[in-house]
């Protein structure tokens, strides 16, 4: 009867080194309604503009911007409150993005060892741009405010990235004008 109790406990410790990770295994990223406000967001990115062939798109979501980084007002930050909160939760997990995307540029999504690759070779992809890099986004309870973190590296000291706020009314998203913190080179 020991031993049966112990061939038990064996293979449950073999799994449990495994769980954390699988949890932190990138995941699909199936949010649609941030994959609405990323195509709101991307034609206003620097790399969109430069890109006279694919545009590239970063496949992990960015984690390292956090809100308090944001430069929010105190009245933006307790009205983003919840998005905000929401968006320190995601942002903690890794994702992997979509080809959910809806804009008039062709793109394609590349895993960031890709990129680096293609950036420090002497022949980096032509006419892309560079790249596109996004966080996940932050919502509120109710998904009628969303904040997101967005940049894209065009080259050299070519590059900018700042947070997004976002509100829904009558079904659409809208970016709401508040000061954030951009950097920009």
């Amino acid at each position: 009867m020991r031993t049966l109790s112990f061939v038990l406990i064996v293979p449950v410790l073999g799994i449990v080194p495994a769980m954390p990770q699988e949890s932190s295994a990138a995941r699909p990223y199936l949010e649609s309604e941030a994959y609405q406000i990323y195509s709101l967001l991307l034609p206003q990115e620097e790399s969109y503009g430069f890109a006279e062939g694919t545009l590239i798109i970063q496949e992990e979501t960015v984690a390292s911007a956090t809100v308090a980084g944001a430069c929010l007002t105190p009245e933006v930050a307790r009205h983003f409150k919840g998005a905000a909160s929401n968006y320190e939760r995601a942002r903690t997990k890794k994702w992997l993005l979509q080809r959910q995307f809806k804009i008039e540029k062709p793109y394609e999504i590349i895993d960031s060892k890709t990129i680096a690759r293609l950036e420090a070779s002497d022949q980096p992809r032509p006419k892309s741009g560079g790249h596109i890099f996004m966080s996940p986004v932050g919502f509120n309870r109710e998904k009628t405010l969303a904040i997101v973190y967005t940049g894209s590296i065009c080259g050299g000291f070519c590059g900018r990235a700042q947070f997004h706020l976002f509100e829904k009314t009558h079904g659409h998203w809208k970016e709401v004008s508040a000061v954030t913190c951009v950097v920009a080179s």
